[in-house]
């Protein structure tokens, strides 16, 4: 490697003249490969309520010029504790929305994905990677984080973990000279990621495991010093240490200090993430987690290939990296990724030795050449053309809208567009999956519940309410709720939930009224006088999706009964949503019934 001498590798000692990779061909390859990365990651904000929040709460801060301890957001959570330790994700999005709106915050993060593959490529090149094996396996890295490109405080992470790795690499077996130089930034990188992502702490083990192996490889630097990096001299060292010690004295540089951290952890004891699938173990029995998944038991049991490189160049670093992030992993579902980010680097390096020992030089000329890298690119082109109109997901039966802006098949757009319009505000009693959305489009009102987990007292309580559990019509009283927002974009392919759920409670008692309810949503209005004129404008008599589904005979007997609102709710009906599937159905039926009339 650079600025030290490396042993020959077994190719040179037999005389075999191995052919160099063409530049343009490589650039060519990577080039493909981060359009690839970036349509991929350019879909439609879709069921991601946390980004919502997320912009409500920098608008808070920026507005008030305080990051809050408490909660502001919810009514019955209102004063509770919480401490919003992503917060410096929060402004930066907020002001990129200032800027451009929802697309600008989805273009920052399509890029953001590709400076992460385009600085993993780089650092394997200095590494000697052959270009085809680096994008083979920066392609399955990008398969195995499908689930976690979305636009949320861990695109943070994800970019200091790759810059961290590149220093730090660079540093140890590339030059050390020009990269002692960088040593001194990464107090700064700590410090953003401190304010902007717990991952810090996964970047924290990082930069621990590289100090802890030049500690050991300084004191038996016989035993685990190879030919391809030297051991640190006492000075180093130190200054290693010095800038590490720094490292974890800025984490504490934060708005609530210790108490970030302290929040944070108890935040992970609570008992309501048992129910959440990314808390889960990954070797969860009777539980298919997909193809991101797979990805990372294959990279995990690909740790075999790291220890025994380690093993062989007597390079500690490559075994505690892997057995620091293994056990790190295995725990929650969510930390695969970082596991996948990490190792990606060390794995795919492992892979390459043990491919270079081949003998067999036209082996080693084939992956040079430029047949690989033309599969590969039009491999790649084939899947560009079929990203654009989602054909690719479709296959997969994966949901995913390419495109810019909010998926409003999805988000309840139509429903929050109703309120706007007729000014509807109160106490709601909210579905999990719309607090964020709610606080972000009505900055003056509260929510009840959302993704932000507060505790695990809220969490119950709503699902005691959504199940109707005994007395839950008293609690909603003793809450105040005057309106409740339902959302499930799966409602017509699980039309049988309505009838366990709270909105068979609305959609049948008299002190209730539906004024909104598309294939996905419904708003559902206290009978009382304060929403007396919206009620007497849009209230549906006849066409209740519950009534229609459950209780055909009443539908019927109600659309026979008042045909002059049956006629009115139908037009209104076909000039909001004349495709639903809901609709269609009710006008077919009321339709026949009413030419009768």
């Amino acid at each position: 490697m650079a600025k030290q001498k490396a042993k020959e590798s077994p190719s040179k000692k037999k005389g075999l003249q191995l052919i160099q990779e063409n530049k343009y061909a490589v650039f060519g390859l990577l080039g493909i490969f981060l359009l690839v990365v970036f349509f991929a990651a350019s879909y439609k904000i879709s069921g991601d309520d946390d980004l919502f929040w997320h912009l409500a709460t920098g608008r808070y801060i920026v507005e008030n010029k305080v990051v809050p301890d408490k909660d502001v957001f919810g009514h019955v959570t209102s004063g509770m504790e919480w401490i919003p330790f992503e917060w410096g994700w929060d402004v930066l999005t907020y002001a990129l929305y200032n800027i451009g709106g929802y697309n600008a915050i989805l273009i920052f993060r399509s890029l953001a994905f590709c400076f992460v593959f385009f600085v993993l490529f780089m650092l394997l090149r200095k590494f000697k990677v052959n270009s085809f094996l680096a994008i083979f396996m920066l392609f399955l890295l990008l398969i195995g984080i499908m689930d976690r490109l979305s636009p949320r405080p861990h695109v943070i992470t994800y970019i200091l973990f790759v810059t961290l790795l590149y220093i730090l690499m660079n540093y140890k077996y590339i030059d050390r000279e020009k990269y002692t130089k960088r040593l001194y930034f990464l107090p700064l990188i700590f410090l953003i990621w401190a304010n902007s992502h717990m991952g810090v702490l996964a970047g924290g083990l990082v930069l621990f495991i590289f100090t802890l192996n030049e500690t050991i490889v300084y004191f038996k630097r016989g035993k685990y010093s190879g030919v391809d990096a030297k051991p640190l001299l006492q000075p180093e060292l130190k200054r290693l240490w010095l800038i590490s010690v720094i490292c974890g004295l800025v984490l504490l540089l934060n708005p609530h200090g210790i108490s970030t951290y302290i929040y944070a952890y108890g935040h992970t004891k609570m008992k309501m993430l048992e129910t959440i699938n990314e808390w889960k173990s990954p070797f969860t029995k009777d539980m298919d987690f997909g193809i991101t998944l797979t990805i990372y038991k294959w990279f995990l049991y690909s740790g075999v290939l790291v220890l025994l490189y380690a093993y062989m160049k007597k390079d500690l670093l490559f075994a505690l990296m892997f057995i620091g992030f293994a056990v790190y992993s295995v725990r929650a579902i969510r930390f695969t990724v970082d596991y996948d980010m990490i190792m990606l680097v060390f794995i795919t390096i492992s892979l390459s030795y043990f491919l270079s020992r081949s003998r067999n030089s036209s082996f080693q000329n084939f992956l040079n050449g430029l047949v690989p890298k033309g599969i590969a690119s039009v491999g790649l082109v084939y899947l560009l053309t079929l990203i654009p109109n989602g054909e690719i997901y479709a296959k997969m039966q994966y949901y995913r809208i390419p495109g810019w802006g909010i998926d409003d098949q999805f988000m309840p757009v139509q429903l929050f567009d109703f309120m706007k319009e007729n000014k509807i505000s109160g106490t709601p009693y909210n579905h999990f999956g719309t607090g964020g959305y709610l606080v972000w489009n009505f900055p003056d009102q509260k929510n009840y519940i959302d993704s932000r987990n507060l505790n695990d007292d809220i969490y119950y309580e709503y699902n005691w309410l959504m199940r109707m559990k005994p007395k839950f019509e008293k609690m909603m009283d003793e809450r105040g709720i005057d309106y409740v927002i339902y959302l499930d974009p799966d409602m017509i392919r699980r039309i049988g939930d309505l009838k366990e759920l709270i909105t068979s409670y609305l959609s049948t008692n008299p002190g209730w009224k539906l004024v909104f309810w598309d294939d996905k949503s419904m708003l559902f209005l206290k009978n009382v006088p304060k929403f007396e004129a919206v009620i007497s404008k849009f209230e549906y008599k006849v066409l209740n999706p519950y009534i229609f589904v459950f209780d055909k005979a009443r539908f019927e007997k109600n659309v026979s009964s008042d045909p002059s609102a049956s006629r009115s709710e139908l037009q209104r009906k076909m000039q909001s949503e004349p495709n639903g599937y809901l609709f269609q159905n009710m006008n077919q039926i009321a339709g026949r019934l009413l030419q009768g009339l």
